[in-house]
């Protein structure tokens, strides 16, 4: 079984769906699957053509991000699809079905050209839903509400990360029978963290952009650090409001106790060190970064937010108090934007430890039965073998 992954961007530049389709390509190589990547080639000093763990990566032009000139991102999403279609028309006969990551404008090209023309299976699976999700972002584009018509006609399965997405896309025509649910997967810890008997250190792993919510976490570090001395957070990650963000912490003086640690590649490190993890998105898909925190059993605070509820072990309609937060089974909720509510989960954590430790081992163990790489990639193959029957 051949399949090829299409993604719009991939390593060095790392997001959610960046590292889902890294780690779920590598445990399909496990079960005999051959897995390749194409992407686009988005930065110079990269390779247009490499193994990234045993995953072959094609990276193909698309002229934006690597001249360091401002306002030619539709260019070069424009350039990017056409060097796709030749990729795609060069190895028609090469792959055996097309898996593309995110509803986004490289489906629309997947869409018309491997299965337009050459009628090869396709599935796609949804990145994010909600304010950011794939729906709304992929309308902004030009002609955009066009191409997603075009994929709903033409894509053989939906995959949904989380329970909003799939209510999204049968709210616009989707047809039900050709959506299926599954979650992002991780490689559990072996070991979870054992002692809760202190909280000092509080930690998130997000890219530095508006959707993450990073401005509300300083807000609310702010009353944080006001009530109880001696604490640290660390904010793991890059993005376009770095600069902003620190200037933010700045101006509420609280920079000395706010460390911005950057990009690493070993997050669990940093995990295994903290007592608390944070994840104030105003919208996600499935937060690889939560189900990591859980995964290694920190106690967790997540914003009400479709994908959060699922992994915390409530439904979407549970109702969290303005200026207050909920204890989950699994973690804690807030609601987004919630500066207040924020504040007083944080510091109810830090002072409750029985609590810290009964999220944080129902979590870790909601991860391991659940949201396991192992069972997610063996249902993708039991996909891709009936998608193959089918056509």
């Amino acid at each position: 079984m051949k399949v090829l992954m299409v993604i719009s961007q991939f390593y060095p530049i790392i997001g959610g769906a960046e590292k889902q389709a890294q780690i779920l390509a590598r445990k399909l190589i496990e079960r005999g699957v051959t897995v390749d990547i194409v992407t686009g080639w988005w930065k110079f000093g990269t390779a247009r053509k490499e193994k990234i763990d045993g995953i072959q990566v094609f990276r193909n032009f698309a002229c934006w991000g690597m001249f360091g000139i401002k306002g030619i991102r539709t260019m070069g999403a424009l350039i990017y699809m056409m060097s796709l279609s030749l990729f795609l028309i060069r190895h028609k006969k090469r792959y055996d079905l097309i898996h593309i990551h995110q509803v986004l404008y490289p489906a629309f090209v997947s869409a018309l050209i491997a299965k337009g023309i050459f009628d090869k299976p396709i599935l796609v699976k949804m990145g994010c839903s909600g304010l950011t999700g794939d729906i709304i972002n992929l309308k902004r584009f030009p002609f955009g509400p066009f191409q997603l018509k075009y994929i709903m006609k033409k894509v053989d399965l939906l995959v949904t990360v989380n329970h909003e997405g799939k209510d999204e896309f049968k709210a616009i025509g989707f047809p039900e029978s050709k959506i299926q649910y599954i979650p992002n997967g991780i490689g559990p810890p072996p070991d979870g963290k054992n002692d809760y008997d202190e909280a000092r250190t509080v930690i998130t792993a997000v890219r530095l952009d508006p959707q993450k919510g990073i401005d509300i976490l300083l807000k609310a570090w702010h009353k944080v650090t006001f009530e109880q001395k001696g604490l640290k957070l660390l904010i793991l990650g890059q993005g376009p409001r770095e600069s902003e963000l620190k200037n933010l912490a700045k101006a509420l003086r609280i920079e000395e106790s706010v460390q911005f640690v950057g990009l690493v590649s070993n997050v669990g490190d940093y995990l295994e060190e903290s007592d608390i993890f944070v994840l104030p998105s105003r919208a996600e898909g499935m937060s690889n970064a939560l189900i990591e925190a859980m995964s290694f059993g920190l106690s967790c605070i997540a914003t009400k937010i479709s994908g959060n509820t699922e992994l915390m072990g409530v439904n979407t309609d549970q109702i969290v108090s303005e200026g207050d937060f909920f204890v989950a089974k699994n973690g804690i909720l807030i609601n987004p934007d919630d500066v207040e509510g924020l504040a007083k989960a944080i510091l109810f954590l830090i002072h409750n430890a029985k609590v810290r430790k009964e999220v944080g081992i129902h979590g870790r163990s909601h991860i391991q039965n659940h949201f396991s790489i192992d069972s997610i990639a063996d249902r993708y193959v039991a996909l891709y073998r009936s998608l193959l029957q089918e056509s």
